[in-house]
Formats: structure tokens, C-alpha cells, sequence
């Protein structure tokens, strides 16, 4: 059986990785125009709401406000840092869609865990 508290720590490590990647990476992407307009927007929501989720499952039920706050202020942030990197801009329907994508993966961890929580109560 797979341990647990190894797939929670794994899911905290991949959101933190997530991240940094947009503050390391920023430079690079700059060169390359990855989603035109309004394709940006579902990448946005994606790539949040993934994060979120990661966060979410990392730190369980509980804690399902902290994805709700981080997830957010990391987006912020990053497009804050973006309007200083030549080639890449900064937009509030950017953050917008970050958030989005973040209420979005936690309301469905939480449903799924509910769920979940149901069939082994019956299971029982």
C-alpha cells in the first residue's frame, strides 16, 4: 500500500515546483508566445486550478483554505513580476482566471473528498 503522508508531501513539493517555475522561468517564456489570447485565460485557469488541487490533497481537508489563499497571491504575484520582464504584461483577467481555476480545483477536492468519505462510511 502506497504510504500516504509520501503522496501528500509529493503533491505539496509538485504545487511548490509549480510555483517557482513561474518566477524561474519567466525570462524564457518571454521569447515564446505560448497561448494567444483567449486561449491564455484557460491556461491560466488550468494551471492554477491544478496547483490548488495539488495544494489541496497536500494539505488535506482541513486546510482547504490555504490553496484558496496562496494559490491567488501566487498569481498576483506573478503577474506583478511579469509587468517588470520585457516581453511579458500583466493583466487583471489574468489573476481573475487564476482565482477561477483555484475556487474551482478546491470545490471539487471537496466534493470528491465527501464523496469519498460516503462510500467508505457505507463500505463500513
Amino acid at each position: 500500500m502506497i504510504d500516504r503522508g509520501w503522496v501528500r508531501a509529493g503533491c505539496v513539493g509538485a504545487a511548490v515546483s509549480m510555483a517557482a517555475f513561474l518566477f524561474l522561468g519567466a525570462e524564457a517564456a518571454a521569447d515564446v508566445p505560448l497561448f494567444p489570447p483567449p486561449w491564455d485565460k484557460l491556461a491560466h485557469f488550468t494551471y492554477y486550478g491544478i496547483m490548488a488541487g495539488l495544494l489541496a490533497h497536500g494539505l488535506g481537508m482541513r486546510l482547504l483554505f490555504v490553496p484558496l489563499i496562496l494559490a491567488p497571491l501566487i498569481g498576483a504575484a506573478d503577474e506583478w513580476h511579469q509587468a517588470f520582464v520585457p516581453g511579458r504584461d500583466s493583466s487583471i483577467f489574468d489573476c481573475a482566471a487564476d482565482a477561477l481555476g483555484t475556487v474551482t480545483a478546491v470545490v471539487a477536492y471537496r466534493a470528491w473528498g465527501k464523496g469519498r468519505d460516503a462510500a467508505n462510511a457505507r463500505d463500513r
